[in-house]
Formats: C-alpha cells, sequence, structure tokens
C-alpha cells in the first residue's frame, strides 16, 4: 500500500503525466495542473532502459502503434560529413535480453497517449493555472494556485521543467540553469522518407533526420553560438537556411528543397542544470527537467523524466514513510541521471572545441553502457 494517498503533481509534460500514471497504478490520487498551453510538436527517441519505463507504464504498445522503432542496425545514429561520406557508425549500445525496441514518438501523439492513460487511471488534469505558494504543515502541505484555490497534499511532485517555478520555490538559493554554448533548431519537415537517415556534419553545424509514420521527417540542428541570443523568427530561418546550405550531401539538398518561408522552426537554447541532493524539502519532490535538465547530445532528457516516474511510483508503493520513500528514489536517480547530464554537457564542449568524432563516440559509448544498467 502507497505510503501516500493524495499528490499534486505541478505540470502536465512528460514527467508531470508519467508521474500521474505511475502514482495512480500505485494507489495515489493525483491532481495535474499545467499552465500554459501545449508546445510545437517535435519528436522525441525513447531507447534503452527508458523503452522499459514506457512499457512499466503501461502505454509502449500504443505508443509503438505510431512511432517509428528503431533496430539495432538502424543508421539514425550514423555521422557523415558534408558531403554525405560516413564517418562514424556510432556509438556502441548495449543490447540485453528481452530488452524493448527503441521508438522515435512524436511529441503531439505521445502527450496524448499519457493523458489518456492518466485520466483512465483516474488523475485528475487541470490546466491553466498552476502552484503558487506550498505552506508545509504538520501532516500536510497547503498548496495555493494561481487560480485562488488551496487544497492539500500528502506529496507534491515539481514536474515543470527546466525553469520550474517548484525548484525556485523550495530551494529559492538553487543554480539557475547554464547555458551550454549551442543552441538546438528542430524542424518537422514534411514527408515522404528520404534515403540516407543519420546525422551530416559542417562548418555551420551538424543535422540529423529520420522519417516518423505521421509522414513527418523529424530534422534536429546543433549550431555552436557562444553567446546566447534570443533569435527572431527571420533570424532563426536564415540561419537554419545557411546551415542547409552548407551540405552537398543528397538527403540534406532534398530536406532544403522542402524548407519553405512559413516552415516551423523550433528554437531553443541548449541549457543544463544538475540540482545537488537532495531533489526533495518537506513533502515536495522535484523530477525531470525541473531537476536535471541537459541537452539532447544524448537523446536522454526525456527517457530520464520516464525513468524518474517509474521509479518514484515503486518507491511511494513500497516505503512505509514518505521520507523514506525520498531518500530510496535519490539512492537510485541521482548518479544515473548526472552519467546523462555531464555526459552531454561533455559532448557539447567536446563539439565546440572541434574534436574528431571519435573522442564523442567514445564518451557516447561509456555513458550508454552504464545505462544498460537496470534503473
Amino acid at each position: 500500500m502507497a505510503c501516500v494517498s493524495k499528490a499534486l503533481i505541478i505540470g502536465g509534460g512528460i514527467a508531470g503525466l508519467s508521474a500521474a500514471i505511475a502514482l495512480s497504478r500505485a494507489g495515489v490520487k493525483c491532481d495535474v495542473v499545467e499552465l500554459a498551453d501545449a508546445p510545437l510538436g517535435a519528436s522525441l527517441g525513447v531507447s534503452g532502459r527508458a523503452a522499459e519505463a514506457l512499457d512499466e507504464l503501461g502505454v509502449y504498445d500504443r505508443c509503438y502503434e505510431t512511432s517509428r522503432p528503431f533496430t539495432p542496425d538502424t543508421t539514425v545514429i550514423h555521422q557523415h560529413d558534408a558531403a554525405g561520406t560516413l564517418i562514424s557508425a556510432g556509438p556502441n549500445r548495449p543490447q540485453w535480453p528481452g530488452a524493448k525496441t527503441a521508438l522515435g514518438v512524436y511529441r503531439p501523439d505521445f502527450l496524448q497517449v499519457m493523458t489518456d492513460e492518466a485520466l483512465r487511471l483516474g488523475a485528475n488534469l487541470q490546466k491553466g493555472f498552476t502552484a503558487a505558494a506550498i505552506d508545509e504543515q504538520t501532516d500536510a502541505a497547503e498548496v495555493t494556485f494561481t487560480n485562488g484555490d488551496v487544497r492539500s497534499y500528502d506529496l507534491i511532485v515539481g514536474a515543470d521543467g527546466i525553469n520550474s517555478r517548484t525548484r525556485d520555490m523550495i530551494f529559492p538559493d538553487a543554480d539557475k540553469p547554464a547555458y551550454t554554448g549551442q543552441m538546438s533548431i528542430r524542424w518537422m519537415a514534411p514527408g515522404p522518407f528520404i534515403e540516407g537517415e543519420g546525422w551530416f556534419n559542417s562548418s555551420v553545424g551538424r543535422l540529423g533526420f529520420y522519417y516518423i509514420p505521421q509522414d513527418l521527417v523529424y530534422t534536429p540542428a546543433v549550431v555552436t553560438m557562444h553567446e546566447l541570443t534570443r533569435m527572431t523568427r527571420p533570424e532563426v530561418h536564415a540561419l537554419f537556411t545557411r546551415l542547409l546550405d552548407a551540405y552537398t550531401a543528397k538527403p540534406v539538398v532534398e530536406l532544403r528543397r522542402r524548407l519553405t518561408p512559413d516552415a516551423d522552426l523550433i528554437c531553443r537554447p541548449f541549457e543544463w542544470i544538475l540540482l545537488p541532493e537532495p531533489w526533495h524539502k518537506g513533502r515536495t519532490l522535484l523530477i525531470g527537467d525541473a531537476a536535471h535538465a541537459t541537452s539532447a547530445h544524448m537523446g536522454q532528457g526525456g527517457g530520464m523524466a520516464l525513468e524518474d516516474s517509474v521509479v518514484l511510483g515503486q518507491c511511494i508503493a513500497a516505503a512505509s514513510s514518505l521520507p523514506e520513500a525520498f531518500e530510496a528514489f535519490m539512492a537510485r536517480r541521482f548518479e544515473r541521471v548526472r552519467a546523462v547530464v555531464e555526459t552531454s554537457v561533455g559532448l557539447s564542449r567536446l563539439e565546440q572545441a572541434d574534436a574528431p568524432p571519435s573522442e564523442n563516440a567514445a564518451l557516447l559509448t561509456r555513458a550508454f553502457a552504464a545505462l544498460s544498467q537496470p534503473y
């Protein structure tokens, strides 16, 4: 039996919805509040043990139905030069008996699957407001919301992302997210399928792509910009165009042909934060990007949020008290996510130093070997 009966989850993204599912399965009544509208849709990779987390949440099969499965012989991690010549087959990713197939999922469809499952399990999802204050009391935490409501909970989960308001409330002196020196640009290019999936490197930046069943080609790019700059939509389009024009590789030339002036380009700075232990105070615990955000160099940010949620559900179900559950959670999560954050930041620095691809592949191989262990 769970050591708490009622939980508030602040944030309705990947971390928040997966926490709602995991805790609901453990017998906890969950409220989920989300302030913002859904973000623009892109693709999300779920691989390694994170795919097993999806299975434990009971949604892997439904996600598989609309996703792009990646078999171990996939070329999407291959590295090429600007002309399309293969540089490296990518890092070694360990396999184990019964390993789930990695998936490339379309984020809007993925969030809908997660929402449907959370609702099916009885979670209460509300949008348009969030928590404004948390007042720790003897046997509960009283939360005042931005819409004026006041409610009491046994557990509060801060799953509100890299710019977490919950983190600011419980750890006001914590470090702020740090800029890595690189920008991310993501584009869902119109289909159909393009041969030659993988990553391509140029003097302007690097770019990858893979096809998903929604007849879209997910096209993420990374560009070094040492000074953090907030770019306008036309500036982002000009930069992305310059990146595409730096290639003669046939697949990228085809992507360039599909780029139109009104293309939706999602441009974000790569920022990171790793909150020191513990990630909890009183009855409030931070998970996902609120505690450990990083760049996409390992493609494990969403996966770590999924793992956080599954482990939290297990710890809440097994512990006799909330402090005991929090202690068990931290023991299982901190070193694992630290490996992801530190490796991702390290990869960003290697790229900015123009290190040979072999160094990146070696660092990734070591990290994936560590992540192959059960969470």
